[in-house]
């Protein structure tokens, strides 16, 4: 295993802990928080793309979007459901 600071600076296994410790945070949490976090995962990953040079335009812009709007679910839970509509139909486009 990888030393703990060579460890504790890999984007992978920041991305591990961000993603088990927003597990345990939904516990308490309005059920809501739940895409949100997910949201920023997407990015988080997407980041990661970028470190690597393996991230294409459209992704680049879904990150923007994701970026711009993921905060609508503070105080409009009807178009943030929206938003999540629109980006799984933009995913859609690509993967076909």
């Amino acid at each position: 295993m990888k030393n703990t600071e060579t460890l504790l600076n890999d984007d992978h296994f920041k991305l591990i802990v961000f993603l088990i410790t927003s597990a345990r945070g939904l516990l308490g949490e309005p059920c809501l928080y739940g895409p949100l976090r997910l949201l920023d995962a997407a990015i988080k990953t997407i980041e990661i793309m970028e470190k690597y040079g393996k991230v294409p335009p459209e992704i680049l812009e879904i990150k923007r979007e994701i970026e711009n709007k993921k905060n609508l679910v503070m105080y409009d839970e009807e178009e943030f459901m929206a938003f999540l509509d629109e980006l799984s139909r933009k995913i859609a486009k690509l993967i076909k």
